[in-house]
C-alpha cells in the first residue's frame, strides 16, 4: 500500500503599520527595515534591507500590490475589496503608486544571518497631479523545492499510513508612499472611552482595561505616529500608562477606531491625557491631545 502525503501551505500576512505592530517581529525569521518607504517631492531612490534571522536558508519573492485600509484599521488587498459596498469609498479614494515604482531584485535567497539590499526608484510622470500615492511591497517566503516526496519514496511498501505536513509561509508587506508636493495632514483624537476585554476563562478579576478612541485624519496625506496615554494631575501629564507605536491612518479613510491597552489600574475620577506624536515628517512633534476622566 502506497503512502500518501498531503502538504498544506499556510500563508500568514503581516502588514506593517496596520495595527501598530513592529515590523521586525511580525515575520518570525524575516526582518525588514525601514518600516515604510516614503518618497518626498525631491526623492528619487530608496533602500530596503531584508534580513534572514532564522537558522536555515530561505528564498523570498518580492512584488507590488495595492492595499486598502478600512475604518477598523485592517489592511486588505484592493483586489479582494472590489464589489464590497462598505469599501467602495476607500477604494475610490486610493491613489495607486504601483505604476510609479520600480525595484530590484524581485527574488532573493538568503543564508542564515544574511541580509539583502533592495533598491527602489520612483518614476514620476511630468504632469503627475499633486497628492499622495501608495502601494505595498510584499516580501513572501517561497516554499522549498523539496517539500514533497518523490514517486519512489511515496511507493515504499512498508509505509501504509496517511500523513499530513503543514508548512507555514510568512509574508510581510510595507507601504511605499510617493508624495507629489509637501505632506498635508492634521490629526485629532475623538470619542475616547474606557472598555474592558474579558479574560479567556471568564474570570472578572483578570479582565483588561482598554482605552478606545477614534484617530481622526484630515488633509491629503496619510497619518503616521505613536499614541501615549499619561496620567493627568494638576493639568500636567505624568506617568505613561498605555500606548501604541507605529500607528497609521491612510489617506483613503478619515478616521479609524483604535484600542490602547492600559498597563496600570485606574479608578473612577482619575484623569488621563492621550497624546499622538508624529513619526513622519516631524518625528516626536505632538499632533493631537485629548483628556479623559475615568467614570
Amino acid at each position: 500500500m502506497h503512502r500518501l502525503v498531503t502538504i498544506l501551505a499556510v500563508s500568514l500576512a503581516a502588514l506593517c503599520l496596520g495595527s501598530g505592530a513592529a515590523c521586525a517581529q511580525s515575520g518570525a525569521d524575516l526582518s525588514l527595515s525601514p518600516k515604510r518607504i516614503v518618497f518626498g517631492a525631491a526623492d528619487r531612490a530608496a533602500t530596503l534591507y531584508i534580513f534572514n534571522r532564522g537558522t536555515e536558508a530561505a528564498t523570498y519573492g518580492l512584488a507590488l500590490a495595492d492595499q486598502v485600509m478600512t475604518a477598523d484599521g485592517r489592511i486588505r488587498p484592493a483586489a479582494e475589496l472590489s464589489g464590497v459596498p462598505e469599501a467602495a469609498d476607500a477604494l475610490a479614494r486610493l491613489k495607486s503608486a504601483e505604476a510609479l515604482i520600480s525595484f530590484s531584485p524581485r527574488r532573493v535567497t538568503l543564508q542564515p544571518g544574511q541580509s539583502q539590499t533592495v533598491r527602489l526608484r520612483v518614476l514620476r510622470p511630468a504632469e503627475l497631479p499633486a497628492g499622495e500615492y501608495r502601494t505595498h511591497l510584499s516580501i513572501s517566503a517561497v516554499p522549498p523545492e523539496d517539500l514533497g516526496l518523490t514517486a519512489e519514496r511515496a511507493a515504499k511498501p512498508d509505509q501504509g499510513e496517511l500523513s499530513v505536513k503543514v508548512v507555514t509561509l510568512f509574508s510581510l508587506a510595507i507601504p511605499v508612499v510617493v508624495r507629489q508636493g509637501p505632506a498635508q495632514v492634521a490629526a485629532a483624537i475623538e470619542k475616547v472611552e474606557l472598555q474592558w476585554r474579558e479574560a479567556p476563562d471568564g474570570d472578572p478579576s483578570k479582565r483588561a482595561a482598554i482605552l478606545a478612541m477614534d484617530m481622526v485624519r484630515s488633509g491629503e496625506s496619510s497619518l503616521y505616529g505613536d499614541i501615549e496615554v499619561h496620567t493627568l494631575k494638576g493639568g500636567k501629564a505624568g506617568d505613561v500608562v498605555g500606548g501604541l507605536r507605529g500607528l497609521g491612518v491612510y489617506a483613503e479613510i478619515d478616521r479609524r477606531r483604535v484600542m490602547v491597552p492600559l498597563t496600570a489600574s485606574l479608578k473612577s475620577g482619575d484623569s488621563v491625557q492621550v497624546i499622538f506624536k508624529d513619526d513622519d515628517t516631524r518625528p516626536g512633534t505632538t499632533l493631537a491631545t485629548a483628556n479623559y476622566t475615568i467614570p
